[in-house]
């Protein structure tokens, strides 16, 4: 019989008693892919030809639990006179490359049926040291909730993807963080306001003035810490997140107003729509979405669908 007290050791037990045996050590935890989990950052070293280190961050593919809406959209007439009911979805996607990186930094794998992103691909990270490094990496995953049901930002793919998605970016890099950590909280529509005309007699019609979107929801978790060890001179992950992971979605909407007189014409609704929404509240940060300085956008499909209701 063999027990495992650690790494690289093991006690046989025999007639004669037991004895520490470490000339066939067991395998070290994280000694291969098979114990390695979904989204799981390691980094990796290459040589830079003149005695010294590049270093590489690899991140496991994963699979994540996220909410679909009809967001920013209202419900749409169902042609009897009614409307729909406002929808969202728990869906499904597998995670198989990183979305949002540093120009440059990420090297596409050559091995297809590699688990780790990008065809066992890489994304090079810096230290302080040099121009445009960091001593602390984030590797997160957001989700922005916004339905391009109009195609009006088929030019932007964290948008139009309307998938969650990985990003890897230095701690003190504001021009990310202010966009990729900005928290926004739960999507937003208004209740809308019933308006009432009245004679001298009674209420004479109602006529409601519909909800309108005023906040876009946007979820982010860390999913990994990459943080210099000036000590040892190396690299430190810190793992906050495996998969699945979930990142919900919710959807609040205000109380329904009362007024006397008419409702606007056109409504409230129309209005928001012909400005493709872009009065809600938070609209200067979701621009900010759109492009991110310095930063590729991948436009390759960073994702697989598992399970993806049709809106």
């Amino acid at each position: 019989m063999s027990i495992q007290p650690g790494p690289n050791y093991t006690f046989s037990a025999s007639s004669l008693g037991e004895s520490l045996n470490i000339q066939q050590p067991w395998s070290e935890w994280n000694g291969g892919d098979s114990l390695i989990q979904q989204f799981q950052c390691k980094v990796i070293t290459e040589s830079d030809g003149e005695g010294g280190l590049n270093y590489f961050l690899q991140t496991y593919k994963g699979v994540v639990d996220y909410t679909w809406s009809q967001f920013p959209f209202r419900p749409e007439p169902d042609g009897s006179g009614g409307e729909t009911a406002f929808r969202s979805f728990q869906n499904q996607a597998r995670i198989t490359d990183w979305a949002v990186y540093r120009n440059g930094t990420r090297t596409v794998g050559t091995d297809g049926a590699s688990e780790w992103m990008a065809n066992n691909g890489k994304v090079e990270i810096l230290n302080a040291d040099y121009v445009g490094g960091s001593n602390q990496w984030l590797v997160c995953i957001s989700k922005i909730d916004w339905w391009d049901k109009d195609s009006w930002l088929a030019a932007y793919r964290l948008i139009d993807a309307e998938k969650p998605f990985v990003s890897i970016f230095p701690a003190d890099d504001t021009t990310a963080t202010d966009t990729l950590l900005a928290p926004q909280g739960s999507s937003q529509h208004s209740g809308g306001v019933l308006y009432a005309e009245s004679n001298a007699y009674a209420i004479a019609s109602l006529a409601l003035d519909p909800p309108v979107p005023l906040q876009i929801g946007y979820t982010v978790k860390k999913i990994a810490s990459i943080d210099w060890n000036t000590t040892t001179l190396s690299w430190d992950v810190t793992q906050y997140e495996y998969g699945p992971i979930t990142l919900p979605m919710h959807h609040d909407t205000g109380t329904m107003l009362f007024n006397v007189g008419t409702p606007p014409s056109p409504s409230s609704w129309d209005s928001a729509y012909a400005a493709q929404f872009g009065g809600v509240f938070n609209h200067p940060w979701f621009e900010s979405t759109w492009a991110i300085p310095g930063y590729t956008l991948n436009p390759s499909a960073w994702w697989y669908d598992l399970v993806s209701p049709a809106p």
